[in-house]
């Protein structure tokens, strides 16, 4: 029986109109030579015969009766490829813009829970700027959605390995026909709820002493003056970000030079993701500044940080969330990533010593309605227009692939992560690695981040403000124009 941990499942139970729990990501594909014009037909071919490679991808979802525990997932007896995989034309001349309002309205569309929680859309009609060969090579994007209970970051990025391929010329292997296993009856995931009850309460016994060790370590820490729970106890001021999202939404993407970055993040003893960080915080004092809407305390940020064990390529959830001062109240970009860095070192010890205290799995009766029963209840009551939020916004940094790879003989260009934004945080930035590029997305609701393109553009600028600063020139790449 294959039951969703209870991380994977709060993404269906907090899931609401407004708030689609929707992540994807959004490659540019280069056709190889001679390629036809039935790359759709081929890719839907292709795609049927192997994504029962990924577990979740041919099964759906299945509840276990009265809510007595998570749902479980089951083989879709019914399953067509053409349900999940469609292709879509860009109206001339195809441009970058066109491209990121489409992506943004097929990532409001909520997946449908009666089928299996993924989607591709093949997009055609990209102008001629988006090619980078002198040969002007075909170039299509591929749209990929999952719901987050599936996966997480990571298990995307597993989810790449298997579908694509480091030799433009072979394959990954197709996967061999099997029968659908039989659904379990009404009686088996009764017993099977009131066996995952029993196990929870022993289990919960044998980790007290370890949860109350943590406890009294974090104790201590808040009453440490000098280093403390750092941004785990400041408090998020108020931003225009800081509300009830709508249901629609904008999107827009840039590249980072990767290598640079590198360069950059050891000249001044920081990591990668600290330079994120500190890019994005340049972007988003750019942007408030200009809105009259830059508070004088900093904005915190919500990381989301990998629990996966080295070589766990399993596709459940495995995150928890680090806070860390974004420092914008800092105008030097040097003092900022300084600041920085010191906040994610503080953060990262946290977290380390909080760690028996993750949630790794639990069983409640009734637990799906009381989460979705609050999720609509704060929505309609805009709630989030009223309470204190815990951080401004998500920004997360996603490992990606470090060779080229190719779907179909197509090269990928480009890795775009497109995320969710959600109520109290309605601005995510996010980056994925690709070989020697850092591809950036910036998904907003749009009601609070009309256009996300000035924002995205913002943080380009902290880029270069942040280059100039350390005596790096490089420009960033906004991709296609």
């Amino acid at each position: 029986m294959h039951k969703l941990g209870v991380i994977d499942a709060s993404f269906l139970y907090a899931e609401t109109r407004s708030t689609p729990m929707n992540i994807a990501s959004l490659q540019l594909l280069e056709l190889p030579p001679g390629a036809s014009t039935s790359f759709y037909d081929r890719l839907r071919w292709y795609l049927a015969r192997r994504v029962s490679r990924v577990p979740f991808m041919t099964r759906r979802l299945k509840r276990t009766p009265f809510a007595l525990d998570q749902p479980i997932w089951v083989d879709d007896q019914r399953f067509d490829i053409d349900e999940h995989v469609h292709v879509v034309t860009l109206p001339a001349p195809g441009t970058q813009r066109q491209l990121e309002a489409l992506v943004a309205k097929l990532h409001e569309t909520p997946l449908d829970r009666s089928r299996p929680l993924w989607s591709f859309t093949l997009i055609e009609g990209l102008g001629p700027q988006f090619s980078p060969s002198p040969q002007g090579r075909r170039v299509v994007a591929l749209y990929c959605k999952y719901h987050h209970a599936c996966i997480d970051g990571m298990a995307g990025q597993a989810i790449i390995d298997v579908l694509f391929s480091d030799d433009p010329t072979a394959s990954p292997p197709a996967a061999p026909p099997s029968a659908p296993e039989p659904e379990p009856g009404v009686l088996e995931l009764l017993l099977d709820a009131a066996r995952a009850s029993m196990v929870q309460s022993l289990s919960t016994g044998e980790r007290l002493g370890e949860r109350m060790r943590a406890m009294w370590s974090l104790g201590r820490r808040a009453l440490d003056g000098e280093q403390g729970l750092g941004a785990f106890a400041e408090r998020a001021p108020r931003t225009p970000f800081n509300v009830a999202v709508g249901p629609y939404r904008a999107f827009a993407f840039a590249t980072l030079p990767l290598p640079l970055v590198r360069k950059l993040a050891k000249s001044i003893d920081a990591s990668v993701n600290d330079v994120v960080l500190a890019v994005s915080s340049a972007g988003l004092r750019r942007y408030l500044s200009r809105l009259g809407a830059l508070p004088e305390a900093s904005l915190l940020a919500g990381v989301p940080v990998s629990l996966r064990e080295s070589g766990d390529k399993s596709m459940r959830n495995q995150v928890t969330m680090l806070i860390a001062s974004l420092a914008t109240h800092l105008a030097d970009p040097i003092e900022r990533l300084r600041a920085i860095k010191r906040s994610t070192r503080i953060g990262k010890a946290v977290l380390i010593e909080s760690k028996a205290l993750q949630i790794d799995d639990f069983h409640l009766p009734g637990l799906s309605l009381l989460v979705a029963g609050a999720a609509r209840a704060a929505e309609e009551l805009r709630v989030a227009n009223y309470v204190a939020t815990a951080f401004n916004v998500v920004i997360s940094n996603v490992f990606g692939p470090t060779r080229t790879k190719y779907l179909l003989g197509a090269r990928m260009l480009t890795h775009y992560p497109v995320s969710i934004p959600a109520h109290s945080a309605a601005c995510n930035i996010t980056v994925q690695s690709y070989v020697d590029r850092i591809d950036l997305g910036v998904t907003a609701c749009l009601d609070a981040v009309p256009d996300a393109s000035v924002l995205c553009r913002d943080v380009v600028a902290g880029w270069d403000e942040l280059c100039s600063a350390l005596g790096f020139v490089e420009p960033a790449e906004m991709a296609a124009g």
